[in-house]
């Protein structure tokens, strides 16, 4: 049933409602000055007893926005009120009867409207008779939450929780699982609300059916993770589950191989390539256990490449490889990985007010990679060339715990512990061969370089923390306590020989065994207290209490003549510890009007470290004193349009690695060393961002900037021997800058039949290094434009999209005014076609191009083209089994091809890659649901 409420006008007009509904259009485009205020009381069906829990919203009727909400309290009273005047239909809505909706015209003199009775009718059973009005639009705003409606966005019926992200419009995921929506990156991704199996999203995201997800929710909360008292807010995605797959179980299980049949080094048989998933879930109630699987050895492998610095292991890597941890697409080296895990949770008590969360995961992954790479090395009266050859074998297992406690002890007071622990073990092993040459390409020595290493080590930690609301609203009182360890123990043995050109010098050779133990504990404690000064003003006011130690213990035994590790070499061994004490107290002033929120702060920090060098009792102190400010603003005209600006510093303090005075000669071409008297650095951050989202078109614009300017930042001295190899040790440096700017735009048309998504990214860095005790300045500059366009006929069966970008990358150094230009351009094209009978056939291919102006013979110069496809069928009634044969690189053309300017030093890799192989893939989906149907509902 509609009504109309103006004083102009006092009675039904149900007959001529498509007249007034156009009118009402028409008006609602006007802007006004004035807010509006709407207040009632709704009964229920009889007109006599007040309706709790009644939903008010007040919708848009120009663009179906929904401007602000409210539900009725025990009186059965709501008032929504805030937003400008407009024309928009008021909603009352509640799950026992049917709902009752209003149309208002805001006016200069029609703002403030009482509504003095609202009676419900009856639910309706004939529904001819019924005039519906749904708010089901597949994108809206909840207040600062951004809602998508799952079933509104047409995948497959074996799709996964990463296919449904890619079609949602403003949210884009790259082939490494990264998930951005309007520029801005989700730092972390909820099931639920909660945390599913601890830091790792891509076990949601890569193994969740599409179909089980009934909203996605994106929103901004308080980095709780923030240790030290970091109040930086974050981007989360929540996947809320649909109720009926909360009940019960469902899951998912694959495997694919090639039988044996990829040529392996030119022989069949020798390695099949596999891939196989398992997810269970259970709920009951409240409670869910989870259980998953994975394993694989192709490029697909989704695992971290294990933290070699907490090893002290982090100048280990001789070559060029990288593991990117959590990609879902790595192409260095073979892989192969496997992690599987266990997820429990539960609410209990009377009032269900305790939630208990706990997750155990288990990684292991092996990484083979092997690489050339040449470099140029240009210096202040010289440059040399390097080539060389490198193979790294790392084999990496972790066992993660995580536990998670919550408790509402009452409607003021919450707790919550969150302790986390891992035990973690790496074995690796490297080899590098290398040639040094001088500028015009004479050879002047060759080295080989072995290393293994065999590493374990403990880590742990989380926080507690008691959260107490009071009577006045807004006031509120924290104290929380942080605490993190690390235990790691290492035994390495390094081979190196050197070759001398022509004889003169003596060939030398270096045999050594060491160890590496090194340990840290870190404990804040923090107080924060908030008092609202007026409606919209509070004070906040913090102090934050840090106690850290850190040591490392090298020990280096040469080979004596008798083959034994024994003979220690003092110049080579430390023992190294670190103490740092930091106060810090602030305020902070936070101004939040309607549609925008300024808050600014300062802190004021003293920190002491004390360095002490065991080995000569040599002890450095230092006594720093910091004023650190902030600022904050927040524009946000409308739900969908937000204007932000952030400054913040911070200072970090250099690690034990980097401070301990001793050269590490993992790699006797590289030689690293620390330096004691680093002092902490000192960092302005400038962010500024707007986004524009049209819910109804899909349009939306985001644009950002982000300026970082470091003093005392960490940076390089290098010397160089005359044949070029170096010796690097961490010096304060100011002057470093890093810039970014970046837009892009979703302009779909046609009906979102058409989407074009324009794209632009620039950056800019300045290095400060010394070489040879002369400061030098590097220059990086590069901009990428891009452009999507993706095309969807017959009703999203088929869809054809494009990706493609250029860049452009230039760096100069203040010792060489040569430019050294790269060019990078990728285009890619693909289509997926559903058929009926469940067949699906899809390509994706994609062309890169590498190239250095006016060097056509350039390493780094490749240009390859990599096709992949697919060619799937569903069988069952329920459609739950699909067979599934994925050609990746059908080809055989892919190559990992890249270039790194740092410094003065250009370098260009290439590295050994799995490319053509073929998978017979079988997945199968199950469920305790009795209608499969009921999985694929679309509005």
């Amino acid at each position: 049933m509609y009504y109309c409420l103006a004083k102009q006008c006092s009675r039904q007009i149900m007959k001529v409602r498509f007249l007034l509904l156009m009118l009402v259009m028409f008006l609602g485009s006007s802007a006004f000055a004035q807010e509006m205020s709407v207040k009632g009381t709704v009964y229920d069906t009889t007109g006599t007893k007040p309706l709790k829990n009644a939903l008010a919203m007040a919708v848009r009727v120009s663009d179906s926005m929904l401007l602000d909400f409210q539900r009725t309290d025990e009186n059965g009273q709501f008032e929504i009120s805030g937003f400008e005047l407009d024309t928009f239909s008021l909603i009352i809505s509640h799950p026992d009867a049917d709902d009752k909706t209003y149309f208002i015209f805001g006016a200069a003199d029609n703002f403030d409207i009482t509504i003095p009775s609202v009676v419900l009718p009856p639910k309706s059973q004939d529904f001819e008779e019924v005039v519906i009005y749904a708010y089901k639009d597949p994108i809206y705003y909840k207040g600062d939450t951004l809602v998508y409606i799952a079933d509104s966005f047409n995948v497959d019926e074996n799709a996964v929780v990463e296919d449904l992200l890619k079609k949602l419009p403003g949210v884009t995921v790259d082939k490494d699982g990264k998930i951005t929506t309007q520029g801005e990156e989700i730092a972390k991704v909820l099931v639920d609300g909660d945390e599913f199996f601890g830091d790792d999203p891509t076990i949601a995201t890569k193994n969740l059916g599409a179909d089980g997800v009934e909203t996605v929710e994106i929103y901004e909360k308080e980095n709780e993770e923030g240790i030290g008292g970091d109040d930086e807010k974050i981007k989360v995605l929540d996947l809320r589950l649909k109720e009926d797959a909360k009940k019960g179980y469902f899951g998912r299980i694959s495997g694919a191989s090639d039988f044996a049949l990829t040529p392996i080094n030119g022989e069949i048989g020798t390695n099949p390539f596999y891939e196989g998933e398992l997810l269970f879930n259970k709920f009951s109630g409240s409670q869910k256990i989870s259980v998953f699987a994975l394993g694989s050895n192709t490029p697909r492998s989704n695992f971290g490449f294990g933290d070699a610095r907490k090893f002290g292991l982090e100048n280990e890597s001789t070559g060029g490889n990288r593991w990117n941890p959590g990609a879902q697409n790595n192409a260095s080296g073979i892989p192969q990985t496997f992690k599987s895990g266990i997820y429990y949770t539960d609410k209990f008590g009377k009032r269900k007010q305790h939630k208990i969360t706990a997750n155990y995961s288990f990684y292991r992954d092996e990484l083979d990679a092997r690489s050339a790479q040449n470099s140029f090395y240009i210096l202040p009266d010289t440059s040399y060339i390097t080539d060389d050859s490198t193979r790294d074998y790392t084999l990496n297992t972790s066992h993660r715990f995580n536990l998670n406690f919550e408790s509402q002890i009452d409607s003021l007071t919450f707790i919550q512990i969150k302790p986390n622990f891992s035990i973690d073990a790496r074995t690796a092993e490297s080899s590098n061969i290398s040639d040094f040459f001088t500028s015009t390409g004479v050879r002047t020595i060759g080295t080989e370089v072995f290393n293994n290493s065999e590493s374990d080590g403990l880590s742990g930690g989380g926080f507690a923390r008691l959260v107490r609301e009071f009577k006045k609203p807004k006031r509120e009182l924290e104290v929380r306590y942080d605490m993190s360890m690390t235990d790691n123990r290492t035994t390495s043995f390094l081979d190196s020989y050197t070759e001398y050109t022509g004889g003169i010098i003596p060939n030398d050779s270096l045999y050594q065994q060491k160890f590496n133990n090194n340990a840290s504990n870190n404990h804040y404690a923090q107080v924060t207290y908030v008092e609202p000064l007026a409606n919209k003003l509070r004070l906040q006011a913090e102090y934050l209490f840090e106690y850290g130690t850190g040591n490392q213990d090298i020990i280096t035994l040469d080979r004596n003549a008798a083959g034994v590790y024994a003979d220690t070499n003092d110049n080579l061994t430390n023992l190294f510890d670190n103490v740092r004490t930091q106060h810090r107290g602030g305020l902070k002033l936070i101004f939040e009007p309607k549609k925008h929120r300024v808050a600014a702060g300062v802190r004021v920090r003293n920190i002491v470290l004390d360095n002490t060098d065991r080995e000569n009792g040599n002890v450095i102190n230092q006594n720093l004193t910091n004023i650190l400010p902030s600022f904050e603003y927040r524009y946000r005209p409308s739900m969908s349009k937000q204007f932000r600006f952030n400054y913040r510093t911070s200072s970090q303090q250099p690690d034990v690695s980097a401070l301990q005075p001793i050269p590490d000669n993992t790699n006797p071409n590289r030689i690293l060393e620390g330096n004691p008297e680093l002092q902490p650095n000192y960092v302005h951050n400038f962010n500024a961002m707007f986004n524009k989202w049209e819910a109804l078109s899909g349009r939306y614009i985001w644009s950002g900037a982000n300026v970082i300017l470091t003093q005392d930042a960490f940076g390089d001295s290098t010397t160089y021997d005359n044949f070029g190899r170096q010796t690097t040790r961490t010096v304060n440096v100011d002057g470093n800058i890093i810039a970014n700017v970046y837009g892009g735009a979703g302009l779909p048309i046609l009906g979102r039949k058409i989407e074009f998504r324009p794209g632009l990214t620039g950056s800019f860095f300045r290095g400060v290094s010394y070489i040879e005790a002369l400061e030098n300045t590097t220059d990086n500059f590069s901009v990428a434009p891009s452009l999507g366009i993706t095309f969807r006929f017959f009703n999203d069966s088929l869809e054809i999209y494009s990706e493609n970008s250029y860049s452009y990358s230039n760096t100069t150094t203040s010792f060489n005014a040569t430019t050294t230009p790269f060019t990078t351009l990728t285009n890619n094209v693909g289509f997926k076609w559903r058929f009926k009978g469940g067949w699906t056939l899809g390509t994706d291919g994609t062309y890169t191009r590498n190239a250095i102006p006016g060097d056509a013979d350039g390493f780094f110069n490749t240009d390859f083209f990599v096709l992949n496809a697919e060619f799937s069928k569903n069988f069952l009634k329920t459609k739950n089994l699909n067979v599934a044969l994925q050609g990746n690189d059908i080809f055989n053309q892919n190559v990992n091809a890249r270039r790194e300017v740092t410094g003065t030093i250009i370098t260009d890799y290439r590295t050994q890659i799995i490319s053509r192989y073929f998978l017979l893939k079988v997945t199968l989906r199950f469920n305790n649901r009795r209608a499969p149907e009921e999985d694929f509902k679309m509005f």
